[in-house]
């Protein structure tokens, strides 16, 4: 195992669109797949609020806006490497959409069709969220460090 740089991880960040986002409802952890945007500054989650106020996300993120992001891939060329991502911090909406969805645009991802949540998209309600950075680390898992060069 290896620690990634901060070059590194951005650079995971921006080429996976998708991790899973871990919060903590009441005293049980809930954790769901998400879409972001990144870029070096911030990044957004897009949210699909069906529930509405009464939601289960809506219940976690008032109660406690400490959230964690993982996100992870496996390098196509060598089915041994795994990286991940971790990010710790503090979820928290966002007022600037225009700046919010130029970010989502350039490397969040979305399923090719809305209506696989069920719901038509013209009645998709979207929230965005940012997340303030607490602490961010990266690493690399390969079963066969020393082996070859990865």
């Amino acid at each position: 195992m290896r620690d990634l740089s901060d070059e590194e991880v951005d650079e995971i960040l921006v080429r996976n669109g998708i991790g899973v986002l871990a919060m903590v409802d009441g005293n049980r952890p809930y954790a769901i797949p998400i879409s972001f945007g990144y870029d070096a500054e911030r990044m957004i989650f897009p949210m699909q609020w069906g529930g509405g106020s009464n939601s289960r996300k809506t219940s976690a993120i008032e109660s406690n806006p400490n959230v964690c992001l993982t996100v992870y891939e496996q390098n196509s060329d060598h089915e041994a490497v795994w990286r991940s991502v971790v990010i710790t911090g503090e979820i928290y909406e966002i007022e600037d959409k225009e700046q919010a969805f130029a970010t989502l645009a350039a490397n969040a991802e979305f399923p090719p069709d809305f209506g696989v949540w069920g719901v038509p998209f013209d009645e998709v309600n979207f929230r965005l969220f940012g997340l303030e950075r607490a602490d961010c680390s990266g690493r690399e898992f390969a079963t066969e460090y020393g082996k070859r060069d990865i």
